[in-house]
């Protein structure tokens, strides 16, 4: 098999915090980024563990040694002052600029639950998505600056997209950088209450610190597509690995020739899991990742041709099955400068602690 798993590890565990949803970037100089949302374990109040959260902030480790070993100790990349953020998503641009994405739940009066657009979030909580934001570091992660989210047109332009959503919706998954150096950030959003999500995607023509509407990757109906990532192939075409609901839980895909402005129309795949993102290694193939959430709960990965033409085909590894239940996962995954690649997700055993984990994997 072209994969091979050589190790896991712990990246960060603290019994005091829930740790969520990792990301990752590799810099020039091989130093591996991990950035995740740490909500508090409520649990230790007599609470539980949710998703939204109004404590959670946007946190990172760094490793020097080929993703061995991190820090112990995180810092923070972002902390909404009026509410909790949610999935760090990681990008890093050609000029060594690190993009960090997120979106944000603010808590309300528990009698607002059932209102639209507000979630009943367990443990009594009502919470509204207050969109997506940003930040940007010039310094390898040490500072970050923002955060940037989507401004108002200016008048006489048009009307931005699903401008009847607070800030434009939520985000888990990977941009890319086009040749050109426009930055695609995908997204996905509501149309209005009680709307299937949709997955679309923004633009930036400045390394992220303004966006527009670019386009629409997949609506429908009833099937809800979410949860996004891209992935630019050699010949430039790009491919927005979709997470869905009403579909049986099985991946979505669509294309784009022409930078993201129009997609194919989506289709189905035979592959279950969620959410899913991918890299390249050296070689140009691409290493392709997953939550698996149901029994045996874990992680798992492909590799693909360099044009993602095999994603039904190709062979697939087992990284983990000791997760405890479904909340796991949400994998994200990086080359390392020894030729290996770094897979990144969290994981609990016995409904435990949530923690970051991670597998090394050789690819031959």
């Amino acid at each position: 098999m072209p994969l091979q798993k050589l190790q896991d590890l712990v990246i960060y565990r603290d019994e005091a915090w829930y740790s969520t949803f990792p990301s990752l970037i590799t810099r020039e100089d091989g130093t591996v980024l991990c950035a995740f949302r740490r909500a508090p374990d409520r649990r230790r109040w007599g609470g539980g563990v949710a998703h939204a959260d109004p404590n959670s902030w946007c946190m990172a480790v760094s490793s020097s040694d080929n993703g061995r070993r991190f820090a112990p100790e995180p810092t923070v990349v972002f902390a909404n002052p009026v509410a909790g953020n949610q999935d760090p998503c990681l990008f890093l641009l050609r000029d060594g600029t690190i993009l960090c994405s997120t979106f944000s739940w603010m808590l309300l009066p528990a009698d607002r639950a059932g209102e639209p657009n507000v979630l009943h979030a367990g443990m009594g909580w009502a919470m509204c998505n207050v969109g997506c934001s940003l930040v940007r570091s010039g310094d390898g992660g040490q500072t970050w600056s923002g955060p940037y989210g989507f401004d108002a047109p200016p008048p006489g332009a048009p009307p931005q997209r699903l401008s009847n959503v607070p800030n434009r919706g939520a985000c888990r998954g990977k941009m890319t950088q086009l040749p050109d150096g426009r930055v695609l950030w995908p997204l996905y959003s509501f149309s209005g209450p009680g709307e299937p999500a949709e997955s679309c995607v923004y633009a930036s023509d400045d390394g992220g610190t303004t966006w527009r509407f670019q386009s629409e990757i997949a609506r429908h109906e009833s099937i809800e597509f979410n949860e996004t990532s891209l992935q630019l192939c050699p010949s430039g075409k790009i491919v927005a690995w979709m997470r869905t609901a009403n579909l049986d839980g099985y991946l979505a895909l669509a294309h784009s020739t022409d930078g993201g402005e129009t997609w194919s129309a989506w289709r189905q795949t035979s592959v279950w899991g969620h959410p899913f993102t991918s890299c390249n290694i050296p070689d140009g193939r691409v290493v392709l990742i997953y939550g698996y959430r149901r029994e045996p709960f874990g992680v798992r990965v492909k590799l693909l041709d360099p044009e993602c033409g095999d994603v039904e085909d190709a062979e697939e590894l087992v990284l983990r099955t000791d997760g405890g239940n479904y909340d796991l996962g949400y994998p994200w995954v990086t080359p390392l400068a020894d030729g290996n690649v770094l897979c990144a997700y969290y994981i609990n055993h016995d409904d435990g602690t949530r923690y970051i984990a991670g597998s090394i994997v050789a690819v031959r």
